[in-house]
């Protein structure tokens, strides 16, 4: 005999989410509390501040090479190059020195990190620690050094502070509202993996349509379930001729 395979179609899908709604629902719900709870109690937070430094220099060598390199060109490289000049560990030691050596220069420059700003010769600097304080004390620091570092390196250029640091008021990390919604996704996606999987294990013929669609053939009777019906606490009721009414009359 030829074995057909189940087809689950649009209409199973529903019926399977329907009689494990409430299976999803708490799946969901448990993954999102208990992301919440870690995020806020567990995950250590991390703060940022940050500067935005403005780099001047004399463009008379520019004059007359126009055809060569373009000012949008010049900009990116001479900002690409002064970061490079201060991501140094020269650098972070005099910043260390700035801060009575309360960090490393190695910790430092895991903490500090420079960013070219849209093509031109702005440039900043993110100060990420889990001090909001220490994070623009830090910040503060490159911004004193990073003009006597530059300065020394090259006579023409001038290191000009565009936004100063300030005390962030909320961590840049976590993100709670974010890590929540994925435990959210990531619950949905396995309470519902596991509900079909679980149907699709149940060999159970569990519908008269089923039945007909798997074998064929027409459902012309079914057996009622009798369970709740044959227990021995179950009463025998019987009709009286008199009254027409249905009486008990005892327990099997």
């Amino acid at each position: 005999m030829e074995d057909k395979q189940r087809e689950i179609s649009l209409k199973d899908i529903f019926k399977i989410i329907k009689k494990n709604l409430v299976f999803v629902l708490a799946i969901t719900l448990i993954f999102a509390t208990s992301s919440f709870f870690v995020t806020k109690f567990f995950i250590q937070k991390t703060y940022t501040s940050t500067i935005k430094l403005y780099v001047e220099t004399k463009t008379d060598n520019l004059k007359g090479a126009n055809e060569i390199i373009t000012m949008q060109t010049y900009a990116e490289r001479l900002v690409a190059t002064y970061i490079q000049m201060l991501d140094t560990n020269s650098f972070f030691v005099a910043v260390s020195e700035e801060l009575n050596e309360k960090y490393t220069a190695t910790q430092l420059s895991h903490m500090v990190s420079f960013t070219g700003i849209e093509d031109t010769e702005v440039f900043k600097a993110d100060v990420v620690s889990t001090s909001p304080t220490d994070s623009k004390n830090i910040a503060d620091a490159v911004a004193k050094v990073a003009p006597e570092t530059i300065s020394k390196i090259n006579k023409n250029a001038t290191l000009k502070i565009v936004d100063e640091a300030t005390i962030p008021k909320v961590p840049t990390s976590p993100n709670t509202s974010r890590n929540v919604l994925l435990a959210m996704l990531a619950g949905l996606v396995i309470s519902l993996v596991i509900s079909f999987v679980r149907d699709i294990l149940d060999v159970k013929l569990k519908y008269n349509e089923e039945m007909t669609a798997i074998n064929g053939i027409p459902v012309l009777a079914a057996i009622p379930d009798f369970e709740n019906l044959s227990g021995k606490n179950a009463p025998i009721r019987r009709r009286s001729s008199k009254d027409e009414k249905y009486e008990t009359y005892g327990k099997i």
